[in-house]
This record gives C-alpha cells, structure tokens and sequence, in this order.
C-alpha cells in the first residue's frame, strides 16, 4: 500500500523493525535488536568508538526496558489479531488494530527520546555532513524507485510488494484477491511527488535540529526539547497536502485491509491465524527470556 509513516520514526524505525520482529524471525531478531540499531546508527553517522560503546549501553536500557514493559502489550494485540482473522474483519476493527500499535510505537519512541538527545549532543560538524550524504544516497534509491519512470511501473512495483506481504500470511494469493490489490493501488490517494517533497522536508528538519543542538551545545534537557518539537512538527505537518493525503491514506488502508481478509479462504485464514498465533507465541516465549 506504500503507506506514509503516520508518525514520525526516522530514528526509531530500525529499532521498531527489529522489536516487532520480521515473518518467521521475531526471536532471533529481537534478541539482536540493539546490535542491529548500533550498525544502523554507525552506518548513518559514522560513530566514534566511544560514542559506540555509549550508544550500546543506552540501547542496551532501552531493550531491557521494551522486553520488561511492551512485549505484553504486542502479544495481547497478535492475539486479538490472531482470534479476528478467523472471520471477517471490519475496517473499523483493522483501524483500531492499527491504532493500537501506532501506541506502543509512540510508547517506545517517546522513551527513546533521551537517547536520540543525549547521542546528538555527541555529534560533530563531520557526522552531520556524513548524514547528508547518506540522507542524499537513500534519496537516489527513492526517487529511482518512487518517483523515476512510468505511473505503471509504480503500480507493478507496489501491487508486487503488497502482494509479498500478504501471501507471507495467507499464503498464494487467487487471482480474484491479485484484481483486489491491483484495483486498490490503482485507485490509491498516494503521489509520490507530495511524498518526495514531505520526505525532503523531514530530512531538513532533522539536519536542522541536530545542527542547532550540536552548535549550541545544548544541555540534555534542552536537546530532548529540540528533539520533541521535531517529533510535533513531524506528527502534525503543516502541508496540507501531505497531511490529507496521509489520512486518506489510512482510511484506505483499514477499508483494503478488511477487504482482502474478506476473499480469503478456510485454508487461508487458518494458514494466517497460525502464523499469528506463533508471533504470540514468540513474544511470550521472549517475555520469559528476561
């Protein structure tokens, strides 16, 4: 569906990535979530050794922190999921699914917060420069892949990836479900021309606010100030556009959601309910691991 994110998770977005676990990889994957944020974090600004050893010590808080206090929260909602997939699904129950979620990654970012302050005020004019360059690197790969070439080959690129991620849960898709995808991207409220530009501006306002803080050598308290006025700015955008397309997006994105599940098979549904039972599974399983 190639949603825009309905908050703002520049930095948190490799770490929810990993925290919620991919497909059959949830255990693996969440136990090496701090490793994977620090290669994440060094690769988009290029850490000293010791901002990395400072950096493992907070992200490691921050894991034990999730693991004690969230993993109840996504084992109690794949449950519900798990328990809704076995009969049709509402738009009104896919919103508030995604609602639900939307929380416990506001949760995690808002704790995260001293974190992202407390490692800006560690930068130097040389990593910043070095994010711009990464941020410029990404921006190629994006454009090329969004925005280049034919309104048809965007189509065909998103109805691929949306069609992956549902045969991960119901496995092969028929051919009156592959219409559906295709008819709901055709019809999409998505451009990616206001995207690119929404995309752009989010990248000045983060530069900007870790040069400000960075420069003026603010106090931990400030930055996580700075950091939080980003996040406003970012969760209640002052481009019209942006702002309706994003909540037409979700809307559309609850009524497809719903939609697809309805012209799912027996077999299909109980393939998906399986496969959410084990993240449940997984998340408890990980809830012990303490």
């Amino acid at each position: 569906m190639n949603l825009s994110p309905r908050r703002f998770r520049q930095f948190a977005l490799v770490i929810a990535l990993v925290l919620l676990g991919g497909c059959s990889m949830v255990k693996l994957g969440y136990d090496q979530a701090d490793l994977v944020a620090r290669w994440w974090f060094d690769r988009q600004l290029d850490l000293d050794s010791s901002q990395s050893r400072w950096l493992k010590q907070e992200l490691q808080g921050f894991h034990a922190w999730h693991r004690q206090t969230q993993l109840p929260a996504y084992a109690e909602l794949v449950d519900v999921v798990a328990r809704q997939s076995m009969g049709d699904v509402t738009a009104d129950q896919a919103c508030e699914n995604v609602d639900l979620a939307a929380e416990q990654l506001d949760a995690m970012l808002k704790q995260a917060v001293p974190l992202f302050a407390g490692l800006a005020r560690q930068l130097q004019p040389a990593q910043l420069q070095h994010l711009k360059r990464r941020f410029a690197e990404e921006d190629r790969e994006w454009r090329e892949k969004w925005l280049d070439g034919s309104n048809e080959r965007r189509i065909r690129r998103r109805v691929d990836d949306w069609e992956e991620r549902a045969e991960t849960y119901y496995g092969r898709l028929n051919r009156e479900q592959r219409d559906f995808i295709l008819r709901a991207v055709q019809n999409s409220s998505w451009q990616p021309q206001i995207s690119w530009e929404r995309r752009l501006n989010r990248q000045q306002q983060i530069l900007l606010t870790l040069e400000k803080i960075q420069s003026q050598k603010l106090s931990q308290s400030a930055a996580e100030a700075e950091i939080l006025a980003l996040i406003d700015r970012a969760m209640h955008p002052s481009d019209a556009r942006f702002s309706g397309m994003q909540q037409r997006l979700q809307t559309e994105a609850c009524t497809n959601l719903a939609g697809l599940h309805q012209l799912t098979t027996a077999e299909q549904r109980s393939r998906a309910h399986k496969k959410l039972m084990g993240y449940e599974r997984d998340f408890k399983q990980l809830l012990v691991k303490r």
